[in-house]
């Protein structure tokens, strides 16, 4: 019996389901996916309150995990236990440009749940015993993470590549953590939330009444606009090196920065930038790792903020074979630039592209996510499809024009962390 293989064919668009625009009051915007299949909501309550915005090192992060714990009422292990009544829980979140709290529940507990939290968030005093436990917790972490080769590797890299005085290039002192004052996480939450204007995400199945409760809520904030300056981006070249006493492994950090969403150049180069160290049989992988057997794992990537955007290539190897391993990164990236990719690493590249694409559209709350992506970098609808069609018809001869561009390793700053 003979067996056809079925027909492929690379996907052309993608099934994002785009979420149904309610304007609350005072300008603020929710953001609404139906999901009739699910009895689980989830709500994310997003700020322009990032760390970029703090005026003192860590008060962002602070202030943002602080957000319930506690007012004059409730007492956050109160809140906490309300929550869990009714099946609620909450997350923080925050980056550099955003920060705010995805709440959970079942549609029939929202309501309830909602109403918690919004006893909580108004009414939040930041009580001293809750800074101080969050301030130890903090400090034990950050003392650990600060011996590691990895994390000295990327403050540094971050520092060279967006420049010291850039808040994306700011990094946090063991000192900072004793300069946090209550004071100062009260006037960070009242400029930025209480008088910020969050945008909300809505995936689930709610009723009318609990939108109405959400446009309640929303009158309630001063939604003034939120005013900032940059320093200018410095990045560095060269190579760079931080010592850590009695270190095995070296972390390894190279790139540069980079062109951002919106580039027209910026779909074929993610394309580039996974043949090289996106997935697991990129070349990188290949030969940093299977070939030569420097590391455990390599990989590059591409970082898009508000502000700014960074390529770069990281790993951790033996200190003897550093020199070698930074030399096959090099070796690497001139072939990109000097040899046309084959037509069959190329196919397989797109095909994992391709199936990434859905797998990350999968569910409601993964559509919304997309949309965000689509909501924060300002990119047009049609912006998954423009970059699958990008993908698709993807030549060898532009992906080597674009590789001269955008990767030549002189231009790159290399950071080094280890004895």
């Amino acid at each position: 019996m003979e067996f056809n293989q079925p027909s492929y064919s690379l996907p052309t668009s993608l099934p994002l389901q785009f979420p149904e625009l309610i304007e609350l009051e005072n300008g603020i915007e929710l953001y609404v996916l139906k999901d009739d299949n699910d009895d689980a909501v989830k709500l994310d309550i997003e700020w322009s309150a990032g760390s970029k915005y703090q005026s003192k090192n860590l008060i962002a992060s602070f202030t943002n995990k602080l957000l319930l714990s506690g007012d004059d009422v409730m007492k956050a292990s109160e809140i906490a236990e309300k929550l869990d009544f009714y099946g609620g829980y909450f997350q923080h979140e925050i980056d550099r440009d955003h920060a705010g709290i995805a709440l959970f529940g079942l549609k029939e507990n929202m309501s309830k749940i909602f109403e918690i939290f919004t006893q909580a968030f108004m009414n939040c005093t930041f009580p001293a015993d809750q800074l101080e436990k969050e301030r130890a917790v903090a400090l034990s972490k950050f003392q650990i993470a600060n011996k590691k080769v990895k994390h000295q590797c990327v403050k540094a890299f971050n520092q060279g590549v967006y420049g010291e005085k850039n808040p994306y290039g700011r990094a946090a002192t063991e000192a900072d953590f004793g300069r946090i004052e209550r004071e100062d996480l009260l006037a960070f939450y009242k400029q930025f939330y209480l008088n910020g204007k969050p945008t909300l995400f809505l995936v689930g199945n709610v009723d009318d009444d609990f939108i109405r409760q959400l446009r309640d809520w929303s009158s309630l904030m001063v939604s003034k606009p939120v005013n900032y300056e940059l320093e200018p981006l410095e990045q560095k070249t060269g190579h760079d090196h931080v010592i850590v006493p009695g270190a095995v492994q070296t972390a390894v950090r190279i790139g540069r920065l980079f062109i951002d969403k919106k580039h027209p150049d910026y779909f074929q180069v993610q394309l580039l930038n996974t043949l090289l160290g996106g997935y697991f049989g990129s070349r990188l992988m290949s030969n940093i790792r299977e070939d030569k057997g420097y590391t455990y794992g390599i990989g590059s990537a591409i970082t898009v903020m508000e502000d700014a955007a960074c390529f770069f290539i990281t790993t951790e190897v033996g200190s003897e074979v550093v020199k070698d391993a930074i030399q096959e990164v090099k070796n690497e990236l001139s072939k990109l630039i000097n040899i046309e990719i084959p037509e069959d690493e190329l196919t397989v590249v797109k095909n994992y592209m391709a199936g990434e694409f859905l797998r990350n559209a999968d569910g409601a709350i993964a559509q919304m996510e997309n949309f965000k992506n689509i909501h924060f970098n300002q990119l047009p609808q049609s912006y998954y499809s423009d970059y699958l069609e990008a993908i698709n018809t993807a030549q060898p001869s532009d992906l080597k024009k674009l590789a001269e561009k955008y990767f030549q390793f002189d231009d790159m700053l290399v950071v080094t962390a280890g004895a």
